[in-house]
């Protein structure tokens, strides 16, 4: 199934990138809109700034219907330079400004007017009646007052009482070239319907401070809640300690809240106002997607139409299918071929399962259940087909055997009888006195005549009577070999020198010093090795131990088994009809004649007496095994 994880890692891999692009875009998104915010904010302080200057020219400019009433400059005539302030100067002034403030649309409105003589002293006032318990209240002091007292247009912002008020100043002027009879003064006091107004105007979400303490707030924005202006008056002390508050009028831009809310920045009100520290803050939420899924969580109903949902589509109907192809040709189909075989195995059509037919890991599990049958055959008491068991037949084998092959070809081949090189003989021997053998050999000086004492071999089993037969007769007819214990032989005084005896005879009859090399690839063994390139089934066989040789002696087998090969061969076919292979061509000839050829092979090959055949099942073919039986 090595499609279908492969295509599951695919998957796999596409997801963590979509997944890591999709992380690279919140970062990008989010740092995008913190440095988008930064920058609204400095826009705003100074759209708040404006506002406020505008609001101040269009207060002044509404004064001068102030300034210019002849109720107004009649009563700073009869004031000035009168002490006390004639109660009438008061009382016809107060009428004069209560008119002129009703006249004033509501946004120009003031929620305090004042007129002073010269001497800045209060001759009249209207909507701040704290003034009138004190007899010599006075405006005279402020800047903006003074100014207009000498004829100039002001400005300005007060700290009263913990409240902060925007205050416009006129001169009233009697005559051209004479100093001005007085001064109007208008003043409105900050509050949250002043922090709407200039709110809706920039826009923006605005908070006035002053003496530590939050003054009036309004929210402009959509999506920004006003409870959060409500945090600022806890991160004032550190405001009022930073350096760029104290010398430029304006921090940076500082989180609002614990961060994630969005950010402030404050400004410092000129004028009066500045010493005290009093001045405004704008803020902006702060848009941001905490995780990768924040991007559908945030998406409106125009974001989804722009998704084009065709592609969406026929990417999950591509990769679907190319995963359902891929598990029916690695599961369906291998489960199909299984549940096939499966019946035909419990309709009695077939034995084992066929190998072939299954790929992957299923061949295993096929293998596994064929191992099965046959052990459940075996506790029944069949005979199940399984590789015979060499060592109960021919006794213990060696550790690590020479193997031989053999396999069953369906054409007939012959084999061609191939020419044994010989080997040339050797020049002729020179020629000599016989060696002496046996008793004739002198012994050596200081070693008694006789034969030696037997060769102690600890693996060799006992003899009878302590000897082995042979042992004196081979050991006197080796030449030049020192058995343990005894010194080398030596020749007798005036003897010539001792000539093997086996060289010697042969030299005598005039045969070839060197006995000729048994065939290196006999026909039979040609036959095989040709049948070996056709087929794929091989069995392997196991040396036969030297005893077995040395008992059976090595001669071809003299008894015909036609009979016992042909039930071999029936089994053959059904083995082959079982595991769905074909049989069109096989006869018990060519099978007979290929057995022949293999039996002779292993007989000159083992030295034993016959061969033995069966049929087994090997990797869903018939193959068949040959045994070396040495009876």
């Amino acid at each position: 199934m090595i499609l279908s994880r492969i295509w599951y890692v695919i998957l796999a891999l596409l997801l963590a990138a979509a997944y890591y692009v999709v992380s690279l875009a919140v970062g990008q998104y989010n740092r995008r809109n913190g440095a988008a915010m930064e920058e609204t904010l400095k826009s705003d302080s100074q759209s708040v700034s404006w506002a406020l200057q505008l609001d101040a020219r269009r207060r002044l400019d509404v004064l001068l219907l102030a300034a210019a009433d002849p109720a107004v400059g009649k009563a700073l005539r009869a004031a000035n330079a009168k002490d006390p302030i004639p109660p009438t100067s008061k009382e016809e002034g107060a009428k004069a400004l209560r008119a002129f403030n009703e006249k004033l649309p509501a946004e120009y409105k003031n929620d305090a007017l004042f007129v002073t003589d010269r001497d800045g002293r209060v001759v009249a006032q209207v909507g701040y009646d704290s003034a009138n318990a004190f007899p010599e209240f006075e405006l005279g002091g402020y800047a903006a007052v003074f100014d207009a007292l000498h004829g100039f247009l002001r400005d300005d912002t007060w700290v009263w009482g913990g409240r902060i008020a925007r205050v416009v100043t006129r001169p009233v002027e009697d005559e051209v070239g004479q100093p001005p009879l007085g001064a109007v003064v208008g003043l409105r006091w900050v509050d949250n319907s002043f922090a709407k107004e200039i709110g809706k105007r920039t826009r923006t979400n605005i908070a006035f401070y002053a003496l530590g303490q939050n003054i009036a707030r309004a929210a402009s924005t959509e999506g920004f809640e006003e409870n959060s202006l409500e945090a600022l008056g806890a991160d004032l002390k550190a405001v009022y300690e930073d350096k760029q508050f104290k010398e430029g009028g304006r921090t940076d831009v500082r989180p609002l809240g614990d961060g994630e809310k969005g950010g402030v920045l404050f400004v410092r009100l000129p004028g009066e106002a500045w010493e005290l520290n009093a001045g405004f803050a704008v803020a902006r939420p702060k848009v941001s997607i905490p995780t990768a899924m924040g991007f559908i969580q945030g998406a409106d109903d125009q974001d989804k139409k722009n998704v084009k949902l065709w592609i969406v589509a026929a990417l999950v109907v591509g990769a679907s299918a190319i995963g359902i192809l891929f598990s029916f040709l690695e599961s369906s189909l291998p489960m199909r071929e299984m549940a096939r075989q499966a019946a035909r195995l419990k309709r009695g059509e077939i034995d084992v399962l066929s190998l072939p037919q299954f790929r992957g890991g299923y061949r295993p599990i096929a293998s596994d259940i064929n191992a099965g049958i046959q052990r459940v055959v075996e506790k029944g008491g069949g005979t199940a087909r399984k590789p015979a068991d060499l060592e109960s037949i021919l006794g213990p084998v060696p550790a690590q055997p020479s193997m031989s092959a053999f396999s069953f070809p369906m054409a007939d081949a012959s084999a061609v009888p191939q020419a044994v090189p010989q080997v040339p003989p050797g020049p002729p021997a020179p020629q000599g006195p016989p060696a002496p053998t046996g008793a004739n050999r002198p012994a050596p000086p200081g070693v008694p005549n006789g034969p030696p004492p037997p060769l102690n071999r600890p693996n060799a089993p006992p003899i009878p009577g302590g000897t082995r037969p042979g042992i004196q007769d081979r050991t006197q007819a080796m030449p030049g070999v020192n058995l343990p214990g005894l010194p080398p032989p030596g020749p007798a005084a005036g003897a010539p020198p001792p000539v093997n005896a086996h060289s010697a005879t042969v030299a005598a009859a005039g045969a070839p010093a060197y006995p000729a090399p048994p065939p290196t690839k006999p026909a039979a063994m040609a036959a095989v090795n040709a049948a070996d390139k056709e087929e794929e089934e091989q069995t392997m066989v196991a040396q036969p131990s030297a005893d077995l040789i040395a008992a059976t002696g090595g001669g071809p087998a003299v008894t015909d088994p036609a009979a016992e090969w042909h039930a071999v061969y029936e089994e053959f076919l059904k083995t082959k009809r079982e595991c769905g292979e074909p049989i069109d061509g096989l006869t018990f000839d060519k099978f007979k004649q290929t057995l022949t050829k293999n039996r002779d092979a292993l007989i000159q090959r083992h030295g034993c007496k016959r061969v033995k055949f069966s049929v087994y099942v090997k990797e869903g073919r018939a193959s068949l095994k040959a045994t070396p039986v040495r009876d």
